[in-house]
């Protein structure tokens, strides 16, 4: 395994990434700032989907001690490598190496009151696919799409929980025709100057009234 040693963006930790994968981006930080100031404190069982090397989930785990993370990867080489990193970094956190398109055999229903997501942001079909293979998939939706993340959180949120997934601006209406489908909707979104590419979702369960 080819890794280089990368660092938390506000701790002096690191941990080790694929050489040829796709780097850091500013987009995990906003998405993990954004959930911290945003969630309660107290234990609660968390849930990323697409979690690689297990960055994101890690910045959550050293700031909230009493959430349990578990983090599910396509990609055997990095859910490898998170289990690396967590055993050094010895946090509440633990790794599936399989496809979240599974999610009825792998994932516990409604087990999860806090899930997160920094998927693909590209879609099928648009775009130059990267000759990197570990690239290609952290990039473009070539076996996961924004239908199969929601149905995802679908099965796994728990009544009460929240799913926050972050996105590029031009698909906002396509969220919206998704979560239409489903029994799910958009309780806030989050927007910053200083991430003017990007938006936030924080997803719930359909309620009366839609506030966004």
């Amino acid at each position: 395994m080819n890794s280089i040693k990368v660092k938390l963006p506000f701790t002096n930790i690191e941990i080790e990434q694929l050489a040829e994968g796709h780097p850091v981006t500013d987009a995990a930080d906003y998405l993990q700032n954004t959930i911290i100031g945003n969630t309660r404190q107290g234990s609660l069982n968390a849930l990323e989907l697409g979690s690689g090397n297990g960055i994101i989930s890690f910045m959550l785990a050293l700031q909230r001690p009493n959430w349990q993370m578990t983090g599910i990867e396509l990609q055997k080489e990095l859910s490898d490598l998170a289990d690396l990193n967590n055993a050094r970094l010895r946090l509440k956190c633990s790794f599936i190496s399989g496809d979240l398109r599974e999610y009825k055999t792998l994932l516990k229903f409604q087990g999860y009151e806090l899930i997160f997501s920094n998927p693909p942001w590209v879609k099928a079909g648009a775009g130059n696919i990267s000759p990197d293979k570990t690239r290609a998939l952290s990039r473009q939706e070539i076996t996961c799409t924004m239908s199969d993340i929601l149905a995802c959180v679908d099965w796994c949120l728990s009544p009460e929980g929240s799913a926050w997934i972050i996105y590029p601006q031009q698909r906002k209406a396509e969220l919206a025709r998704e979560l239409a489908k489903m029994e799910l909707e958009v309780g806030r979104l989050f927007e910053a100057e200083e991430n003017p590419l990007c938006f936030i979702a924080k997803i719930r369960r359909k309620q009366e009234s839609n506030h966004w």
